[in-house]
């Protein structure tokens, strides 16, 4: 091998290191410190150490294109051992490569970046086709909501202004004045939800916290649910405290919770059977059970009810845009609760709202 140290070194900046057998340094050209002949050269590149037998081989070409060495071990630099094949000398070529280790680390960084940035971007993508498709689930779906009472307002109108010669009779008068009263009730609940929906999606829904009672709110709705049209035939239960079950929580609110649950467990159980309304106090805060013996749903069901305008089952379609369940655990959500759904097919349903330990207040 025709090497010219001075020359490697001169213009490439190469130090060039000759070793014997044992690893210590014969000569050295070029500039490194704390290293001259004599010395071992594993004490000055630590990275030589368990290579002993690899080196002592006739054929060595060994390379290093980056590691770390110095005493504090922050010097960049690239090793190619070699042996002479003409005289059996052993070479150690150091070349400092600091200049390509930060271009390296830049790239690695810009790598790096563009791959944040690039799932970013598909993040986005996602959240905008998730958008477009909720729009046109939510524009679907509206559409169809409002323009049913919407038809029975109009149509039920446009008879009872009639002023020819079939006037609607007084019993004709009163049933399309109670279709028209429903169908009015129907649109404002639904542009009620809508509004509820989207305030809790924007963070604008605001809880008027004050002192309650769980037991009062449960007695009250049961009461009111009882008289329901929907609920004629199904027997509502209530298994309550005798003493004062108190939460800090907005009043209104917590009964629009539960009036959402039992609605849905009306519509379950179709007049057939029953529900029942639990209030219980357990060290992980109050809760609020809500169970119904209907047909329950599979899984697959339950993840479409969750979901804003979610009608798992259209065969047996209830009245309704399919947001109660949606905005009862937003609303949850907002009192610090959790809200876990127990189901299966043929078993019923179950709805359990854990409220936050913190809020519950002593009996008094």
């Amino acid at each position: 091998m025709d090497l010219q140290p001075d020359l490697l070194t001169a213009t490439l900046g190469i130090v060039v290191i000759r070793l014997d057998d044992d690893l210590t340094v014969t000569e050295v050209h070029g500039e490194i410190d704390d290293l001259a002949p004599g010395h071992d050269i594993r004490e000055t590149m630590p990275v030589l150490y368990g290579l002993e037998e690899a080196l002592a081989g006739p054929d060595v070409d060994i390379a290093m294109p980056l590691i770390q060495t110095g005493r504090n071990n922050d010097e960049p630099v690239s090793l190619h051992i070699r042996r002479d094949p003409e005289t059996g000398g052993l070479w150690l070529f150091r070349r400092d490569v600091s200049e390509e280790s930060a271009i390296h680390r830049q790239l690695v960084q810009n790598h790096n970046s563009l791959s944040l940035a690039q799932a970013e971007l598909v993040k986005a993508r996602d959240a905008a086709r998730e958008a477009d498709r909720t729009k046109t689930a939510f524009l679907a779906n509206v559409s169809h909501e409002l323009r049913t009472p919407l038809h029975v307002i109009i149509g039920g109108a446009s008879i009872l202004s009639k002023t020819g010669e079939r006037r609607p009779d007084p019993s004709e008068v009163v049933e399309y004045a109670t279709d028209i009263h429903e169908s009015g009730i129907l649109l404002l609940q639904l542009v009620d939800d809508l509004i509820d929906l989207s305030r809790s999606e924007t963070g604008d829904l605001t809880l008027y916290e004050e002192s309650c009672d769980l037991c009062t709110i449960v007695a009250g709705i049961v009461s009111l649910c009882r008289d329901l049209p929907e609920a004629r035939g199904t027997r509502i239960d209530s298994d309550i405290p005798d003493e004062r079950v108190g939460l800090t929580g907005d009043a209104r609110r917590l009964k629009q919770v539960l009036l959402n649950l039992i609605s849905n467990a009306l519509k379950a159980v179709n007049g057939l059977a029953e529900a029942k309304v639990t209030v219980t106090v357990d060290p992980d805060g109050p809760r609020l059970i809500v169970a119904d013996n209907g047909a329950g749903m599979t899984a697959e069901d339950l993840a479409i009810a969750r979901q804003p305008f979610g009608q798992p089952r259209a065969a047996v379609r209830a009245k309704g845009a399919g947001l109660g369940l949606a905005i009862v655990h937003r609303l949850v959500a907002l009192h610090g609760g959790d809200l876990v759904i127990e189901t299966a097919p043929n078993e019923g349903l179950t709805a359990i709202v854990t409220f936050d330990p913190a809020r519950a207040r002593p009996a008094s």
